[in-house]
């Protein structure tokens, strides 16, 4: 995919600061960690993940100056630059330091955030940013279920101070790195949200790798910039759990719970943890807490394959339609309503929604599994 860059001129009100209430005191993740069962490994420092070579930094700031002389402001220099540079940008899922996104020409909105914060420091350009949710939202890799989150960067106008003038609003420009694959506003977000964003987004494919130390070395180094970050907690809890320590799995969720820190995949993981434990007081409070939470399509299509199992097919196709409205970017769901229907006998629209599963899916091995279904049916 193409990289299209959206140039959003902004004003930004300045608040003032408040006065809040201190708060109770709170018990460190790092605190709750199994230490001795993981090795600390060596994970990419602060300097090193905005880093630029000699070469890209001299053209970098080679630009500044010429744009300078042509009174651009400098949070329009770094927009044109960073479009010019990237035209052939594609999406891809890894997360990367700035040097990387340069030298591969791909990345996520986190490795572009990070590139653009490296050109920022270049120059001391204040920045802010926002935290996105963009479709698709959902995506699944064997069992664990990712929910798409990306950053977009505010650039602000460098501040010129003129006599008798008294301003509360900074002028600057919004940069969203892939408008076309629709985004929606989460809330605003800070530098350090961004760094623990990087180091929990490696954290998360070292999982997949299970490769655990490293996994324990990247959360501790995101929960350096975000000790009070739920996802962390539920990403700590996992870990333990991979590696035979329920315990401390179980006492990581119920500290976040505690301390009002919530999120589904916390409370979806801590309910599997007490299903398993047996311990049905548990799981009857964090059903009652997921109930309040919004359910994501994988969930939503495993409670209509199971209400399909027990013969209720009304409420069967209910939750994946719901799945449909809320991802119809999934394949997914239209495979799983497929065999609804043709458990009714309605071969015709089994087909067609077998059809639109294959436009769907990303996957080709996927893709061929759907076509060999298709397939039988048309046979019949």
């Amino acid at each position: 995919m193409k990289l299209y860059f959206s140039l959003l001129l902004i004003l930004l009100l300045t608040a003032c600061k408040s006065t809040e209430p201190s708060e109770p005191k709170t018990v460190s993740l790092t605190s709750l960690l199994n230490h001795p069962l993981f090795e600390l490994q060596p994970v990419p420092t602060e300097q090193a993940v905005f880093k630029l070579s000699h070469s890209e930094t001299d053209a970098f700031l080679a630009y500044v100056n010429a744009q300078r002389q042509h009174d651009v402001t400098d949070d329009i220099i770094v927009y044109n630059y960073i479009e010019r540079s990237l035209r052939n940008f594609s999406y891809h899922g890894d997360t990367l330091t700035a040097q990387q996104t340069i030298e591969l020409a791909h990345g996520n909105c986190i490795s572009l955030a990070i590139l653009t914060q490296a050109y920022a420091n270049l120059i001391d350009l204040e920045t802010g940013f926002q935290e996105m949710t963009s479709e698709p939202v959902y995506a699944k890799e064997g069992n664990l279920v990712f929910i798409a989150n990306h950053f977009r960067t505010k650039l602000y106008r460098p501040f010129i101070e003129e006599a008798g003038q008294i301003t509360s609003i900074k002028p600057g420009v919004l940069i969203d790195y892939f408008p076309s694959r629709g985004s929606f506003y989460v809330g605003s977000a800070t530098y350090d949200d961004l760094m623990a964003k990087y180091y929990s987004n490696l954290a998360a494919d070292a999982l997949l790798e299970n490769d655990y130390n490293q996994v324990y070395s990247l959360l501790i180094k995101a929960n350096q910039y975000t000790p009070n970050d739920a996802e962390l907690f539920n990403l700590a809890a996992i870990l333990h759990r991979r590696v035979n320590d329920q315990i401390t799995s179980q006492r990581i969720y119920q500290t976040a719970l505690d301390q009002q820190l919530q999120s589904l995949n916390l409370l979806s993981n801590y309910k599997v943890l007490a299903e398993d434990v047996g311990n049905e007081m548990l799981v009857e409070q964090l059903s009652s807490l997921l109930t309040a939470q919004e359910k994501d399509p994988y969930e939503l299509i495993a409670l209509g394959e199971s209400e399909a199992l027990k013969g209720r097919l009304m409420n069967a196709k209910r939750h994946i339609n719901e799945a449909m409205e809320k991802a119809p970017y999934l394949a997914e769901p239209y495979v799983a309503l497929a065999k609804i229907r043709y458990q009714q006998g309605n071969l015709n629209d089994a087909q067609k929604l077998l059809n639109q599963a294959m436009k769907l899916e990303r996957d080709q091995q996927q893709r061929n599994i759907y076509a060999a279904k298709l397939a039988s049916i048309e046979s019949k």
